[in-house]
């Protein structure tokens, strides 16, 4: 006779055989996450890959991040690497990647006096102030060796992102191919103190919480979600990017159509103490986009 079980235990089942909210980050990245963790910021190289707005705008150009990774561990993301998490503190940080990766290989480390070590049972090259950490055949990290030991000693025991970061994950499409989450803390500032871009450092600092993500699968569709400590700086973090935009279409030539159709993707709103940043460009905008924000890609030499 067949035992049937209860409904209440039918209702666990059914809801464990529907993955959690969000995007999906692999176990054997996850169970690397170090509690003090306040920034993740994951890419799903494989899916990103097979989006055409990747295939048409993306593919030729030089990423800065994935061509370090690429030089000092000798392993191409865009070949051969599944997925990307970046990890951090606020202090040290860290980058995992998840892919065809060999132990036999030989990475190299841009500093001088570089070394081979062992921590918790897993190899290292480099030393005490940056390394490269070989896991596995299909894990590899890069950054702060601090960092790396840290999530060395979470390996096993972590349950993922802390709860504020796993707060912020289930507010995002699952599909979604790059995405990033900030819970709070203190962080460097990521533009320059000088020039055009240092504007920005004071719209980061208000931030107190907040997440972005983008997916290319129709176009270039994102959400930038900030929170602030006051709704009176939610209304100057809106009113600064407004300003922001306001000024990026006013130096936009007015014989260019397509370029100032670009910025008619961009909006933001402002609810109590949130401020969203909405993106939505069609996929014929996208290189208009691209251009816009990041620059043109640049011709290859010609032959002597």
């Amino acid at each position: 006779m067949k035992r049937i079980l209860p409904f209440p235990a039918l209702l666990v089942l059914a809801g464990c055989a529907h993955p959690a909210p969000g995007p999906t980050i692999d176990p054997s990245l996850s169970g690397m996450i170090p509690a003090d963790t306040i920034v993740l910021a994951g890419t799903r190289v494989e899916a990103l890959e097979r989006t055409p707005v990747y295939q048409k705008y993306i593919a030729k150009r030089s990423i800065p991040q994935i061509d370090r990774f690429a030089e000092e561990t000798r392993i191409d993301p865009r070949k051969d690497l599944w997925e990307l998490l970046y990890v951090s503190n606020g202090k040290q940080s860290a980058l995992l990647g998840r892919g065809k990766i060999s132990d036999e290989s030989e990475p190299r480390i841009g500093s001088k006096g570089a070394t081979r070590f062992g921590y918790g049972g897993v190899n290292f090259v480099g030393d005490e102030q940056r390394a490269i950490m070989l896991v596995s055949p299909t894990v590899a990290g890069i950054g702060d060796t601090a960092e790396l030991k840290a999530m060395v000693d979470a390996r096993d025991q972590s349950p993922g992102p802390p709860p504020a970061l796993a707060a912020l994950l289930k507010d995002m499409p699952a599909g979604a191919q790059f995405w990033t989450a900030y819970s709070g803390g203190p962080i460097g500032l990521p533009f320059p103190e000088a020039g055009n871009l240092s504007n920005l450092n004071q719209i980061v600092q208000s931030i107190q919480s907040g997440s972005f993500y983008l997916d290319l699968r129709t176009g270039l569709n994102g959400l930038a979600v900030g929170n602030t400590a006051t709704e009176q700086a939610a209304k100057d973090l809106e009113g600064g990017l407004k300003a922001l935009i306001a000024l990026g279409r006013l130096s936009t030539p007015s014989n260019q159509p397509d370029l100032q159709r670009v910025w008619d993707g961009i909006r933001v709103t402002q609810q109590d103490r949130q401020v969203k940043l909405y993106l939505n460009e069609p996929e014929e905008l996208v290189e208009k986009f691209v251009e816009l924000t990041v620059g043109r890609v640049p011709a290859p030499p010609k032959s002597q």
